[in-house]
């Protein structure tokens, strides 16, 4: 079974990482322990983060759900995953995003809160653009 990297490879893709935090800070805590083979670009200004058009979240959304506490409650007892500590503005949303290879925005997801897609509907995207 190929892995999720190797399949990236193989589409000629690349997943990259945009945070907004100072880059000590990123290591120590959200990336502590990973090896992620994939580039992380540093937005402090949020610049990507504008263009994008992705918000922040209430506070309700982000932490007071108890939709989002179940769904790290659930991570966390499944195992694997420890509590990483959070940025300078966890309100700040995130999204997902597939760029074809020329430059067309295939696919777009803004993050609502704590609902990233699955990691397969991101590689049927890729895939998608890849071939279209």
């Amino acid at each position: 079974m190929l892995s999720r990297k190797e399949r990236l490879d193989d589409l000629n893709a690349v997943a990259i990482f945009v945070v907004h935090d100072q880059p000590e800070l990123v290591r120590r805590t959200m990336l502590a322990d990973l090896d992620v083979p994939f580039p992380i670009a540093v937005d402090i200004e949020r610049v990507f983060y504008d263009a994008w058009g992705l918000g922040r979240g209430s506070l309700f959304a982000t932490w007071l759900s108890p939709r989002v506490w179940l769904s790290y409650g659930r991570l966390l007892v499944r195992g694997g995953e420890r509590y990483r500590g959070s940025g300078r503005d966890t309100l700040q949303l995130g999204g997902d995003f597939v760029i074809d290879s020329n430059g067309v925005v295939a696919y777009a997801r803004p993050q609502r809160r704590d609902d990233r897609p699955p990691v397969a509907v991101l590689l049927r995207e890729l895939d998608r653009a890849s071939s279209g």
